[in-house]
Order: C-alpha cells, then sequence, then structure tokens
C-alpha cells in the first residue's frame, strides 16, 4: 500500500509539472551584452545562463521575450510575466522572491565624452554623491539609477542607446551604468572616439533571479540557488561570462 501510494504521488507531482504553462522570461530588450533582441530572438549572457540553469539542468521549459525595461518588469509586476534578472531593489522585492545566489555580478562606472571641458573634474570623482554638481544622462526603467541618482539633474532618455548618442553629442556631463554593458554598447554603435570610461568604481551590485510573487515558480529558487552555485564550481558562468568578452 505504501509503495501504492508513493507511486501515485509520485505521478500526480509529474503530472503538475508537465501541466505548467513554460516559464515566461522577460528581459531588457537593448541591453547587451545581458540581454538583447536580435531578429526576434532574445540573445545574451543572462539568456545563455537562464537556459543552462532553467532548460538544461532543472528541466523547466523556459520562454524568453524581451521589451522596453520598465513595460518588462510590469509584466512580472502584474503576473503576466514569471521572472526577470536585475538588481533586487526594495521596490522589486515588493512583488517578487529574490534568489540568494547572484547571476552576474556588475560593476557601475563612469562615461563621458572625450571632449568634455569637465573630464578632468570627473576624474575626481570618487563616490556617486560627488556627481550631484554635474548633468548626468540615464534612462527609464534603471532601478539603479532611480534609487542612487535621486534629487541629481538627471537627463532621462527612452534606452541606453539614446543615452549614449546623446553623450556622444555632449548634451550631458556624465552617464554611469554597468560597466560591461556600456563598453559592449560603445563598440556596437561605433562611438570609441566620442566616449571613454573612466574606470573609478563607483558602485557594484548583483543580477539576481527575480520571481514574481504570483508566479508558479515561486518556489524553484532553493533549487535555483544550488544549481547556480554548481554552475560558479565547474566553471559554466565563467565561460558563459567570456563568450561576450
Amino acid at each position: 500500500m505504501k509503495k501504492l501510494i508513493t507511486l501515485l504521488l509520485m505521478v500526480a507531482t509529474v503530472s503538475i509539472s508537465s501541466a505548467r504553462e513554460p516559464m515566461k522570461m522577460v528581459y531588457f530588450d537593448n541591453f547587451p551584452p545581458y540581454s538583447w533582441l536580435e531578429r526576434g530572438e532574445m540573445k545574451g549572457i543572462l539568456i545563455d545562463v537562464m537556459d543552462e540553469a532553467l532548460q538544461k539542468r532543472m528541466g523547466i521549459a523556459v520562454i524568453h521575450r524581451g521589451y522596453p525595461w520598465e513595460r518588462a518588469q510590469n509584466f512580472v509586476k502584474n503576473g503576466e510575466g514569471d521572472a526577470f534578472v536585475t538588481v533586487p531593489t526594495p521596490k522589486r522585492m515588493t512583488y517578487t522572491r529574490v534568489s540568494k545566489e547572484p547571476v552576474v555580478k556588475p560593476s557601475f562606472t563612469m562615461f563621458v565624452n572625450k571632449d568634455s571641458l569637465r573630464i578632468d573634474e570627473l576624474r575626481t570623482v570618487e563616490k556617486i554623491s560627488d556627481l550631484k554638481k554635474f548633468r548626468l544622462g540615464h534612462y527609464l526603467g534603471s532601478g539603479w539609477a532611480q534609487k542612487n541618482l535621486a534629487g541629481m539633474d538627471v537627463d532621462w532618455t527612452p534606452n541606453s542607446d539614446t543615452c549614449l548618442m546623446m553623450l556622444g553629442k555632449g548634451r550631458f556631463d556624465v552617464f554611469v551604468d554597468v560597466s560591461q554593458v556600456i563598453r559592449y554598447n560603445i563598440k556596437l554603435l561605433g562611438l570609441q572616439k566620442q566616449i571613454t570610461e573612466i574606470p573609478t568604481v563607483l558602485d557594484s551590485s548583483t543580477f539576481n533571479l527575480c520571481i514574481g510573487k504570483q508566479s508558479a515558480y515561486a518556489s524553484i529558487l532553493p533549487k535555483f540557488d544550488e544549481t547556480i552555485r554548481k554552475m560558479g564550481m565547474d566553471g559554466t558562468l565563467q565561460r558563459i561570462y567570456d563568450k561576450y568578452r
């Protein structure tokens, strides 16, 4: 009888699992090398890590979709999407459950126009609060910017590409964001002659898996944390990062 009950429970578990809709991951559609939309398909570091962890190792079917960043977050907030990977701000934690293990660990540096009259002054900046006397650029939907640049003179743009194009034209003094992302985008946009990086690290953070509290997948985080730890130990995470250098 005990064996029969165990068997029935196993069958029920498999049935419930197979009946689930695929996990709907949403991303910023213009955030290379972490995530971007190319010919209708999402690509980047975050997509590769999620495919390896969720689909390959945990056996969870995943759909990847990209949108303007603010819209992507609203999909999860409203229960239309299951999860995203980003900085777990207090606001995002009100409607998501967050992994303990980071997916990536970005650092934040300054990017300036090479012809800026304030470039030497910007080189003396040591902390975020030192930026109060400058005009900054950033993009809508950035939780990091909303938190760290609050009260400062910020030109808000639709996305990071627009922000970089404006910086290249000298529309503002400085753009602070994830170093690897902005370096990658500068190359894609051909702005190496107009923009340079000041490599002072003003902040560092983590991008974690954030699953909506309404999602049927909210309970997978302990297994996900275990999977990410193993991917770090066996070198898989670093191999994925290295593909996008």
